[in-house]
């Protein structure tokens, strides 16, 4: 197989079986990964693109012929690469997935676009609001009627995301890491408001990134950091991670304040194990319980709960592009319900005077402050808490919204972001 063929197969994995396209390119070169996600990205237009080009619609059967055209002419615009190399490759991995009879199709295919780029590229960009934004037109409508800067958060969701580092304070000080970056030679920039982020300016395999073996950093992103500012840590404060798989933030927690008594909880078992994991390499205690919240028992009441629910996800939509074609509509108001069931079932654990952060990283105010907003209506005993302006004077990328904040996607800097803060008042 060749990278073209191996994308192709990556690739309808993904979208035909709903395989998260991390798992799909699993032990497949980095050259495969920038086909795949980069066709992701630009799908939408690759899809009307193609559609001008053929004489008629290729039949359901041929699907993996269709990724692998839309695979090319990703490559042919975005790749350094000659194009004759390109079409050749494409021919070849038509003759892999077993459709040799294609290869003049590809050819006259590739070709045509190479002749005709400009005027088919605006003849799309016109007439389709998914070509423009490539976004599935109910997501763009969505966020669209949600923000104003609706124009930025698609431009984001679009480009690449960097890759962020959370610096372990407990092992190293920020400064100090900084300074074993710079004698690796390895660029990077501060963060913007978490004083423990550390960005790189050029995204590296995570086991090559010093440290990371000896738990001086973990990669999360910076909006992801907020959460522990959040939580109002003290010592020998009852914690509850409810949502914790793969443990990022659960990790932060400890790393932030050790002497808390924290449990992490997940219905997954896989991603209960990343948890321990993580704990491991960081040198960090507590307890993991594999169970669904929603069945979870406690003999006392938690202090401090984390929600980070289940979403759709829209937030990161960068790191995930394969989110905008597996993602529907209607997965959201699902998504909406549960995460009221789950906000429901952590208020009954939290004890008096306790505080629940609810987070998601979605941008779309229906699993936010639509949920936050439902949830205070109907809960006895529960009131937002004035989540402070810690970030105001710091970037433009977050809101302060009705029940909580909001931080958008950015294409340089961190992902969108939710966070409402809850408690409950003395009975």
């Amino acid at each position: 197989m060749n990278e073209y063929s191996e994308a192709t197969s990556a690739l309808k994995m993904t979208i035909q079986k709903k395989k998260p396209m991390d798992v799909s390119l699993r032990g497949r070169p980095p050259i495969v990964h920038e086909i795949c996600y980069g066709t992701l990205r630009h799908y939408f237009f690759y899809s009307n693109i193609l559609g001008k080009l053929l004489n008629k619609p290729l039949k359901k059967k041929h699907f993996d012929l269709q990724l692998l055209l839309k695979a090319a002419l990703y490559s042919l615009d975005h790749l350094n690469r000659p194009v004759h190399s390109s079409v050749n490759n494409c021919v070849i991995a038509a003759k892999y997935l077993g459709k040799v009879w294609a290869k003049e199709l590809i050819n006259a295919i590739l070709r045509e676009y190479i002749r005709n780029k400009e005027v088919l590229c605006q003849a799309v960009m016109n007439n389709s609001i998914e070509s423009e934004t490539n976004h599935p037109l109910w997501l763009a409508e969505a966020i669209k009627a949600d923000w104003d800067n609706w124009e930025n958060i698609i431009r984001a969701n679009n480009a690449k995301g960097p890759m962020t580092l959370r610096v372990n304070k407990k092992k190293i000080s920020r400064k100090a890491y900084q300074e074993l970056l710079d004698e690796k030679g390895i660029k990077f920039n501060s963060g913007a408001f978490s004083t423990n982020a550390i960005t790189l300016q050029e995204p590296r395999n995570v086991e090559t990134i010093p440290g990371f073996r000896e738990g001086l950093i973990s990669v999360q992103d910076e909006a992801a950091q907020v959460a522990v500012e959040l939580l109002n840590l003290r010592p020998h404060l009852r914690i509850l991670d409810a949502c914790a798989a793969p443990g990022g933030k659960t990790c932060h927690i400890l790393e932030s304040e050790p002497k808390v008594e924290l449990t992490a909880l997940d219905l997954n078992g896989e991603r209960a194990k990343k948890i321990t994991e993580n704990l491991d390499r960081l040198s960090l205690n507590a307890t993991v319980i594999i169970s669904p919240l929603e069945k979870f028992e406690s003999e006392y009441k938690f202090d401090r709960i984390l929600v980070d629910a289940p979403c759709s996800a829209t937030g990161v939509i960068r790191r995930h592009p394969d989110i905008k074609i597996l993602r529907k509509e209607d997965d959201v108001d699902k998504l909406a319900s549960q995460q009221k069931l789950l906000l429901q079932k952590a208020f009954e654990l939290l004890g008096n005077e306790g505080e629940l952060l609810y987070s998601t990283c979605s941008i779309l105010k229906r699993e936010n402050d639509l949920v936050v907003r439902n949830f205070i209506g109907n809960t006895p005993y529960a009131e937002i808490n004035r989540i402070p302006d810690f970030w105001s004077d710091k970037l433009s990328s977050a809101v302060r919204t009705e029940m909580g904040i909001q931080f958008f996607p950015t294409e340089q800097n961190h992902d969108g972001f939710y966070y409402a803060s809850i408690s409950r008042k003395t009975i």
